[in-house]
């Protein structure tokens, strides 16, 4: 079994949807499935050098996000462009995401989109240009917090 250090744990209502899903839309692949005897109950994906599984919600255990309802978790892929920033949440669009935010510029050398999947997960497609530093992105985010407040 393949993993990365962080390794969350997706829970949804149908997980084979789930996975093909992820499949298709952000080009993830599958590293193995356990099921009991339709329901699966574990697997295991990679996307881009990081791992996740994807199983069905169990009463008692877990339960799914309702995709209508705010999320507390949402995740950041890293992307090599900002062209695949645009490619991936298109191809997620198509492929039945819920778009939240579309691709955009936050400035310049770096572009970021947000969307919901259908199982109800929030995913951000973010490219940052190496030379951006962290004094960029904490200036950004004082003029965005700056202009919301006003």
């Amino acid at each position: 079994m393949q993993s990365s250090t962080l390794h969350p744990n997706l829970t949804v209502d149908d997980a084979r949807a789930a996975i093909d899903f992820y499949v298709t839309a952000f080009g993830a692949e599958v590293i193995d499935e356990i099921t009991a005897g339709d329901t699966i109950i574990h697997s295991d994906l990679s996307l881009g050098g990081s791992t996740f599984t994807v199983a069905t919600a169990f009463a008692g255990s877990s339960s799914a996000p309702d995709p209508a309802a705010p999320s507390s978790v949402s995740f950041t892929v890293n992307l090599a462009s900002a062209a695949d920033v645009d490619a991936t949440f298109a191809r997620a669009v198509a492929a039945g995401a819920t778009a939240v935010a579309e691709p955009a510029d936050w400035f310049e050398g770096f572009r970021q989109s947000e969307l919901r999947c259908p199982a109800g997960h929030r995913w951000f497609f973010v490219h940052v240009a190496p030379e951006i530093t962290a004094a960029d992105v904490q200036r950004a985010s004082d003029a965005w917090m700056a202009a919301d407040a006003g």
